[in-house]
């Protein structure tokens, strides 16, 4: 355990460069007392830590040191090799020198993980987008990217009509087909913008300094549960049969009886959402609760009855 938090500690500082025991602590989970010991410990083994006094100091590598790390297991190699999304590379333009880079990378591995990356690549394919999905042009990625590369601020228009307004773009997220910004604005709050809502988009001349303790990734789960903690919640059961089954997302388990009916718990938007979507069905949902729905879909069925006869 204690050689896995090592080599975690060491690559951090390898790749992100100078960081505070505290940031350190809070990656590997550990107490910033675990962490001092662990960077003694490095020093001691030869690495060429050290560190930086006063105020914004910190600890860090020397900036000529890399460590050479050949040992990786088949299941580190699948997730290199086989993660890549073929549509993110291509909308960020690197797609035709994706093919050349694995190629690189692969080369440099051992032999035994050289045939797990051969054997993963030609067998596992993932392709996160549904049958039904419909990829959204990646409006002003380009001008996203460069901004946050050089760390300068977009002025943007975003769902017309709207004034310009200037953010400081911290990343980019695909989620699925569709690509979003994430970035400060200037009363220093962090939002996400649509990309295909952006109307407008150019990079100015002003720089900014990006916050040292900003985390995309940490950042982007904390505001998928935001956002899905803000949506509207109406919650049903239902027994269902047949493909029926299919057509709700259970939020919990179903539970199937000898008769081939099944009970399913679903959350959807809204009470007129969830009678439009057992009335589609044709018979093969009925409402357990609540009973509301129940008497909702009972007067919806005898209007389209009358409206048939």
């Amino acid at each position: 355990m204690r050689a896995e938090r090592l080599l975690r500690l060491l690559l951090h500082l390898q790749t992100r460069g100078q960081s505070t025991v505290v940031q350190l602590a809070r990656l590997l989970e550990v107490s910033p007392r675990t962490v001092q010991r662990d960077l003694d410990a490095l020093s001691l083994a030869g690495v060429p830590v050290y560190s930086v006094r006063g105020r914004g100091g910190g600890w860090a590598l020397l900036p000529d040191y890399r460590t050479r790390l050949t040992g990786l297991t088949p299941a580190e190699v699948m997730s290199v090799f086989v993660g890549a999304t073929a549509h993110v590379l291509a909308d960020l333009g690197i797609d035709a020198s994706s093919d050349q880079a694995m190629a690189k990378l692969i080369a440099t591995l051992p032999e035994p993980a050289r045939r797990d990356a051969e054997f993963a690549r030609q067998r596992l394919l993932i392709d996160h987008a549904g049958w039904d999905d419909h990829r959204e042009a990646p409006r002003w990625l380009n001008h996203c990217r460069q901004a946050i590369w050089a760390e300068r601020r977009l002025s943007i228009t975003y769902r017309d009509p709207a004034e310009p307004f200037t953010v400081a773009p911290l990343g980019l997220v695909a989620k699925a087909r569709t690509w979003y910004l994430v970035a400060t604005r200037p009363d220093g709050a962090v939002r996400t913008y649509r990309l295909s809502r952006v109307t407008s988009a150019s990079l100015t001349d002003e720089a900014f300094t990006r916050p040292r303790d900003f985390d995309l990734a940490r950042h982007w789960d904390e505001a998928q549960r935001l956002f899905q903690a803000s949506l509207p919640s109406y919650r049903i059961v239902l027994r269902v049969r047949g493909h029926a089954v299919r057509r709700f997302k259970a939020i919990g388990p179903v539970v199937s009886d000898v008769d081939g009916w099944s009970v399913v718990e679903a959350d959807l938007e809204n009470a007129d959402e969830a009678c439009a979507a057992v009335l589609a069905q044709a018979g093969d949902a009925v409402v357990v609760a609540p009973p509301e729905l129940s008497t909702m879909v009972r007067q919806a069925a005898s209007r389209i009855a009358e409206s048939h006869s």
